[in-house]
């Protein structure tokens, strides 16, 4: 057989590109998957309620931000929400069954449904939102409610309500200076009283757990906490052999992990101008993360003349996950300030959430190390007397 000639090379060629181009489209055709580089769709919907629009606008807008944000997901523009929200017959709000939410974003390619409402509540905020998963099957919507007591809250519950959704990673902020254990800080921690009251919990009264609506002082037992409540557990002598102390218990089950969390916030922590402080504390986990905060305030009167706090600073404490079944030490640095204010005390507040399980805290110590390491700047704020 004599050697083939160039057109049927050629020939042999645009066959073979043919029977590639056949197989695949017969690929993309039976594992789509494959090649799809879309990522999910998420629909939030316009929220109802009876905070300000502008509020409930800013809600949306930050829930669509962040998750396209994070790349996970994309989320559908506020723009067509709306327009898909328009055709509903009556206002969508968390009462809004799960059936209407489908219909009206039937056409929309979402695989998770965002809809509910922001309501005013004196001087605070509550977001109440319904989340559905229409990857999953049979599942019921998951409802969160998180309140917002300060403008300094809404970037932290939006984030925490997105943190909820499968393959949404942790949302991280940049830190101040880290902990720097130089000679001087180390002398001054081992001299410096603890300014954490009961930070050993040997007592009752001192440490208030917040869930939902709930709010309570936290008390001593001989028994770990029911599901989705907090109290101070008597560790048995078996765990520390040789004594036996206390420890902050908090016990979560899936729905309040996977929703608002659990909370135990310390008494006010007053402080000092320009100071460094350390946070340290041990914990143990068995499944929950912790997301803790040191909340800085300023007393003054709202317009009752009633003295209050009101928030003006947060350090996020660098996450943490479960131990399993050992006990781990959390160290942190902070700069406590806030231009043109003064911070008159501080509150540190133990979070916990993402999984079901059981947190216990130990040893919280809050010290000064020295003089702040960071100082904030805002070009916007004149100093005082200039």
């Amino acid at each position: 057989m004599g050697m083939p000639s160039r057109s049927q090379k050629t020939e042999g060629r645009r066959q073979k590109g043919m029977r590639a181009v056949v197989l695949l489209s017969v690929v993309l055709v039976f594992f789509p998957c494959a090649y799809a580089a879309d990522k999910p769709k998420v629909a939030v919907f316009p929220l109802a309620g009876s905070a300000s629009a502008e509020l409930r606008d800013r809600c949306g807008f930050a829930l669509r931000a962040k998750l396209n944000r994070d790349g996970a997901y994309e989320a559908i523009s506020g723009p067509e929400m709306a327009d898909i929200a328009a055709s509903s017959q009556a206002p969508i709000d968390v009462n809004t069954s799960a059936d209407i939410v489908k219909k009206l974003a039937a056409d929309s390619g979402a695989a998770i449904l965002i809809w509910g409402q922001t309501d005013a509540a004196g001087d605070k905020q509550i977001i109440r939102l319904k989340i559905l998963d229409l990857r999953q099957k049979d599942v019921r919507p998951r409802e969160i409610q998180k309140t917002i007591d300060d403008p300094t809250d809404f970037r932290f519950v939006t984030e925490q309500i997105l943190e909820t959704i499968p393959g949404v990673k942790p949302f991280e902020h940049p830190s101040e200076t880290p902990v720097t254990l130089d000679a001087k800080s180390l002398e001054l921690w081992a001299k410096n009283p603890n300014l954490v009251v009961d930070g050993d919990f040997a007592a009752a009264g001192h440490w208030t757990a917040l869930y939902q609506s709930e709010k309570y002082s936290v008390e001593i037992s001989d028994k770990l906490p029911e599901t989705d409540k907090v109290n101070i557990y008597r560790l048995p002598e078996s765990s520390a052999p040789g004594h036996s102390h206390n420890a902050l218990a908090m016990r979560l089950s899936e729905d309040a992990a996977e929703s608002n969390g659990l909370a135990c916030i310390s008494d006010f922590i007053p402080i000092v101008p320009h100071t460094r402080y350390r946070l340290r504390f041990r914990y143990q986990s068995d499944g929950p993360s912790l997301h803790v905060f040191v909340k800085g305030y300023t007393r003054a009167p709202n317009i009752k003349g009633e003295i209050v706090e009101r928030e003006i600073y947060r350090r996020q404490v660098p996450r943490s996950g479960a131990t399993g079944g050992k006990w781990a030490e959390v160290i942190d640095d902070l700069n406590p300030q806030r231009p043109g204010f003064d911070i008159d005390g501080l509150r540190i507040d133990l979070y916990v959430y993402l999984s079901k399980g059981t947190v216990l805290f130990d040893d919280v110590q809050l010290k000064a190390v020295g003089k702040q390491t960071d100082v904030a700047k805002d070009d916007a704020i004149k100093p005082p007397g200039k």
